[in-house]
């Protein structure tokens, strides 16, 4: 492989020195492998271009793909008209090949394992019959393992007056799947709170754990939240998969995009204060560890403060808070203000207390990034005036802000655009696309999401400076705006829009939220 053609002469350096730091530690990594772990490359998608039901059908493994074959193991070859009728569906050719009935049958059964109708099926059987332990526990494997298999962020389990709900949070859109009674509620809650280290006995207070499992060969983390309602028990579980979730920043925002240039200017100096803001979902999270894994960790002090931590992150110190123990925001912050840091990533700023002392670490010649909850790049400057953030440290430490939102992606079954109303509002000569449907995206159309984003960053001239901390201390933030780079959520659904990743409607209907207005409605 010749790294010159995929990685900068600076990260084939990072990547040799982890490498021989990995080799006096005992461990062997190939170049490619550290590049992969710093996120410098991307694995290749590896999303599939059949579904569950495709595999059914026609009794087959799917063992490979490429642009112009699909390769497939099953019992027996399939004969000329199945065959065709396959192609047909796939919209390839399929090269087939025989293996052992035992060899087949095993893995085929473990495959269809993640089936909804089979998890559905046993959902209903262990509704009405008692089950032992060990199959509660395999069902309770299928439901995570379907939920890694199919992008599934979240896994909710709500108690109501007569029955428990286990809901699913995919690409954004809660999916209600399945009724269970409560016991079968119950032992799912026990296995939760086992795996979890969390207190069986005491159900009245709200608790926090987490643990791993490993699913061929990849271990991944959840999260877990427990709290009391009025009918019972409410869980959530937040699925931390780490292969699909912690993407690059170059994926985030490539070089076609119009501000990746100045984004990437702008993030990596080595003093100042840079925000990603948006509400709960929106990927502020996967943002902002793009933006430390794509900083030099093997030469920089990093350190974080969490709660919780999502994501383990290669030399990088993070930090949990855990308040039962007086482990608080204030008391991290204070102890890494002592251990000569470079880099200070606070999850979250909750509170005027948390956003003083970021401000404080900023402009004392730390690189400071954080979090808040608002819905664009002005709110966020107005909401640390309003909690009484020092407004002369912000105007002068203050890099840039994005504001995010995650809005559904076109699949690559899209066609061209007809819309005239689309090419008007978006004032471009482009045709842009609509969604269709094929049985990769399960016929919706859309098959992940994209950043939808309003971004501002503030030139380091002391003019432009001096005008934004006075119009700070006026409360008219907006009148210094023009002399910021700035990035609208509308000209991100422009460009999402040219670049055929965000359809007409669902652009306009997320853009109407934000209040921008259609003239022509």
């Amino acid at each position: 492989m010749n790294l010159k053609k995929y990685l900068t002469t600076s990260q084939i350096d990072i990547c040799q020195q982890e490498k021989e730091y990995y080799q006096r530690l005992g461990t062997n990594k190939t170049i490619v492998q550290i590049a992969l772990e710093h996120n410098f490359i991307q694995k290749k998608d590896n999303t599939p271009s059949f579904n569950l039901e495709l595999i059914k059908k026609y009794e087959i493994l799917v063992v490979d793909e490429d642009e112009k074959n699909f390769y497939i193991e099953c019992k027996e070859l399939l004969g000329v008209k199945r065959l065709k009728l396959l192609e047909k569906e796939l919209g390839r050719s399929v090269v087939q090949k025989t293996i052992p009935v035992r060899e087949f049958n095993e893995r085929f059964t473990n495959f269809i394992s993640i089936d909804p109708d089979i998890i559905e099926k046993k959902i209903k059987k262990f509704n009405a019959l008692d089950a032992d332990d060990t199959e509660i526990l395999e069902l309770f494997r299928m439901i995570l393992k379907h939920g890694i298999k199919n992008n599934i962020s979240d896994i909710h389990i709500n108690a109501y007056e007569d029955f428990n709900w286990l809901r699913y949070r995919q690409n954004g859109k809660i999916q209600a799947k399945y009724i269970l009674n409560t016991d079968l509620a119950q032992r799912f809650s026990m296995i939760i709170k086992e795996k979890s280290n969390i207190d069986i006995i005491d159900a009245q207070t709200p608790k926090s754990g987490g643990f791993s499992e490993k699913f061929e060969d990849v271990v991944v983390d959840f999260r877990i939240e427990v709290a009391p309602s009025h009918f019972g028990e409410n869980i959530v579980i937040r699925i931390l998969d780490k292969t699909n979730n912690l993407k690059s920043l170059s994926k985030l925002f490539p070089s076609s995009h119009p501000m990746s240039k100045h984004l990437f200017n702008y993030i990596n100096q080595k003093n100042g204060f840079f925000l990603t803001v948006g509400p709960t979902g929106s990927g502020k999270t996967t943002t902002l560890n793009a933006i430390i894994t794509q900083r030099d960790r093997l030469h920089e002090i990093i350190y974080t403060i969490e709660d919780p931590i999502e994501y383990k992150i290669d030399f990088v110190t993070q930090y949990q808070v855990n308040e039962e123990i007086n482990f608080t925001f204030q008391t991290a912050m204070k102890s890494i203000m002592r251990q000569d840091p470079d880099v200070i990533v606070i999850g979250e700023m909750r509170d005027a207390q948390s956003i003083k002392t970021a401000l404080k670490a900023a402009h004392s010649g730390h690189m400071v990034y954080s979090t808040l909850h608002t819905s664009n790049s002005y709110m966020a400057m107005e909401r640390i005036r309003d909690e009484g953030g020092d407004l002369f440290i912000l105007a002068y430490s203050l890099k840039g802000v994005i504001a995010q939102r995650l809005v559904s992606k076109l699949c690559e079954c899209k066609v061209a655009s007809t819309n005239e109303k689309a090419k008007r509002y978006f004032k471009t000569k482009k045709n842009g696309y609509e969604k269709n449907g094929c049985i990769k995206c399960n016929f919706t159309g859309y098959n992940s999401r994209v950043l939808l984003t309003d971004m501002v960053f503030i030139p380091p001239d002391m003019k432009t400076r001096y005008k934004f901390y006075l119009a700070l201390k006026s409360s008219t933030v907006l009148s210094a705006w023009d002399d910021f780079i700035t990035f609208s959520y509308y000209d991100s659904a422009k460009y999402l829009f040219e670049n055929g990743m965000g359809d007409y409607e669902t652009l306009t209907k997320e853009l109407f939220a934000l209040g921008y207005v259609d003239d022509e409605e």
